[in-house]
């Protein structure tokens, strides 16, 4: 791997940063204390400047200090445990969010407003190419606003904030980050440096991030490979004007990682496999403002990615398979002034894809292009001085090649399909006072299927399944409704919300029962192979509901600050209209904690308890219980002198070493998560 020497560099930039950080800022006056949790205020799922309670669906945020007290290895791991989200996680690098039990080509992650999912969503083995420690802000955004990204978003979008493209100049030349971690369940390090600068009308930022983990401890031992090796930085800069700005970025992302209870042959035997992936990304972005004179906002942005990742045996060092991954997409929005009582935006979105693989990859997926061009519109509009009425539509034009098996003859074919989703959404958000909203949503949303559920063909060693796509799928569609009732201010704030999907033709991966060894020959009953489970891409109606719950209670005035208690509840059903269930559906959760906040210090401890899961798919196993009981404790160092401000963190994760497997993995009869974990943070801004 590359960068080996990243960490030390960080900790040397870091500290010369901070050193000269407070010696330009000693003689001014410390600025007023800031509490150490904050509440984010405007998001960007929407394209009009919008808080979430504005919003006809709720938008799960995360701010900064979320970030980094949350489990930074993966973007599904971090957000794992939020209302209704959880983690593929397969491996400890490949770790995906997955929403209301929806994954995969359901859920868009995307880096301010563009996809980049690098291979992640082609299967749970493959890591997401976005590291959470360059992010200030993660959304997960659902309901009308989210059709401004695609119909790839069904389920929903996560969206990651940085400031790789700056849209504003410093109020200070230069601002900054370090951040740094160790973990004991793996023996893991971490480091982050973020830094800010400008003057006049130029804006310039930077980033590094390097993260090392050892084979993670569990309750029954080591879990074999793993590990996790990463390193990423970035380079961005802006023009900044009256008029809006124009700005680009690059950035790289490289990681290795093993696959646990993971073996593949690569012709030379059985051996564990690890992925070393890597990423390059170029994005360019702008903000128009009054161009026009008509009070109207322009935004252009685009990006190019190019992702490619090698799995590879460990005892061997042969690669079997490599996956290569271009990714091209350009935005239009154009977010108009006042029509009468309607404002909001219209747009244009083009995206390009070309996959492939070589080797076992190569069996699996041959190159496979898709294109896809869209028009979308979201609208809002006050019906009353308290109902707000917003909606959205997109219509799509998405082509898909590649080639297909015939598994009737055991042939292979060039095969290209044509599809044309169209979307729609509209919701109600209704002011009922003291705080309180209420949002209801009805979407009828078209999903086109991707190349790798049209496709596949062939065995995936790191996965240990043979996939068959299927060439005729026709489109998903999902019509839902939602209700939601939220409290934002007030001692007592909470979000809630009760939804029902009816899927029509939905697409999963079936367990067939019959297993494979390299080639469809091989499959039984026919043929005698044993190595890998034959997994099949199928459609059939089914049906998904479910309620979340999360809420605060800043209860008592104590000391300096304020005791107050949380809850939270989730809760997902899923089942295919012709019986049985749909596989791998997360289980109920519900937690609960106590807290306390002033100006300098926060201190938690709760617990989160996930129920046994045995409402099970055929072929699919019983998955038992676990219950996390985590603390976490900050403390800002009084630095009044100076514009550092100093955070030093202790966090306790699943203090109980309790055995925890997640029903929604296909490793959870194998693999065991981490047990018990004690970490130390520091984090400096200047």
């Amino acid at each position: 791997m590359p960068f080996r020497s990243l960490s030390f560099m960080l900790g040397t930039v870091s500290a010369l940063a901070l050193q000269a950080g407070v010696a330009a800022q000693a003689q001014e006056a410390a600025p007023a204390p800031t509490p150490i949790k904050a509440d984010a205020i405007v998001v960007t799922a929407s394209p009009l400047a919008k808080t979430p309670e504005e919003l006809a669906s709720p938008v799960e945020v995360l701010d900064r200090d979320e970030i980094l007290n949350g489990n930074t290895a993966t973007l599904g791991e971090l957000l794992d445990g939020e209302p209704g989200i959880t983690s593929s996680s397969f491996a400890r690098g490949a770790g995906r969010p997955i929403i209301r039990g929806l994954d995969n080509f359901r859920v868009r992650v995307q880096e301010n407003g563009l996809a980049n999912q690098g291979a992640s969503a082609l299967s749970e083995d493959h890591g997401t190419p976005i590291d959470p420690l360059s992010a200030e802000k993660i959304e997960v955004i659902r309901g009308p606003a989210v059709l401004r990204y695609g119909s790839q978003a069904i389920g929903g979008a996560v969206n990651v904030i940085n400031n790789r493209i700056p849209t504003s100049i410093p109020e200070n030349t230069v601002t900054g980050e370090a951040h740094g971690k160790i973990s004991s369940v793996d023996d893991g390090h971490e480091e982050s440096l973020i830094l800010d600068a400008g003057a006049e009308n130029i804006a310039i930022h930077a980033d590094a991030f390097n993260r090392r983990t050892e084979d993670y401890d569990t309750p029954q031992g080591k879990q074999d490979n793993t590990y996790t090796d990463s390193q990423g930085y970035a380079f961005g800069g802006s023009v900044i004007e009256d008029w809006g700005y124009i700005g680009a970025s690059v950035s790289r992302y490289d990681s290795e990682y093993g696959i646990p209870a993971g073996h593949g042959h690569a012709g030379h035997g059985h051996g564990d496999i690890a992925i070393d992936m890597t990423q390059t990304r170029y994005n360019v972005d702008s903000e128009l403002d009054n161009i026009l004179g008509l009070g109207e906002t322009l935004r252009l942005s685009g990006g190019y990615s190019d992702y490619e990742h090698d799995e590879f045996d460990l005892e061997h060092g042969d690669i079997g398979s490599t996956f290569k991954n271009e990714e091209k997409e350009a935005r239009f929005e154009f977010v108009h002034p006042e029509i009468g009582p309607f404002e909001g935006a219209i747009g244009m979105q083009w995206y390009d894809q070309d996959l492939s693989a070589s080797g076992e990859g190569g069996e699996l997926i041959a190159p496979a292009e898709t294109r896809q061009m869209a028009l979308f519109i979201f609208e809002e509009t006050p019906l009353t001085d308290r109902v707000t009425l917003q909606f959205g539509g997109r219509i799509e034009d998405a082509e898909v090649k590649g080639t297909a098996l015939d598994t009737a003859t055991d042939t292979e074919f060039a095969a290209s399909r044509d599809f044309t989703p169209v979307s729609g959404s509209i919701g109600l958000v209704t002011a009922l006072g003291d705080g309180f909203t209420l949002g209801t949503t009805l979407q009828a949303v078209e999903r086109a299927p991707d190349a790798l559920e049209l496709f596949s063909k062939g065995p995936h060693e790191a996965t240990e399944t043979f996939e068959l796509g299927d060439p005729n799928l026709g489109k998903e569609t999902a019509y839902s409704a939602e209700i939601s009732l939220r409290r934002s201010t007030g001692a007592f704030t909470f979000e809630s919300a009760l939804f029902y999907t009816q899927y029509k033709d939905f697409i999963y991966k079936r367990l067939t029962g019959e297993t494979c060894d390299d080639d469809f020959a091989s499959c039984t009953p026919v043929g005698a192979g044993s190595e890998l489970t034959q997994v099949a891409y199928s459609q059939d109606d089914a049906t998904f509901h479910g309620v979340e719950f999360a809420a605060e209670w800043d209860a008592f005035s104590v000391w300096n600050g304020t005791l107050g208690f949380d809850g939270q509840f989730d809760y997902v059903r899923a089942e295919l209209d012709q019986g049985g269930n749909v596989p791998r559906i997360p289980p109920i959760r519900f937690g609960a904690g106590v807290f306390y906040e002033d100006e300098a210090l926060f201190g938690r401890v709760g617990f989160l308890r996930a129920s046994e899961q045995d409402d099970l798919a055929t072929f699919e196993t019983e998955t038992a219980g676990y219950t996390l009981l985590n603390a976490d404790l900050k403390y800002r160092l009084p630095l009044a002198a100076s514009r550092l401000a100093l955070d030093l963190g202790l966090e306790g994760r699943n203090l109980l070493d309790d055995d925890v497997r997640n029903h929604v993995s296909f490793k959870k009869d194998e693999v065991l998560l981490p047990g018990r974990d004690v970490r130390l943070t520091l984090t400096a801004r200047f």
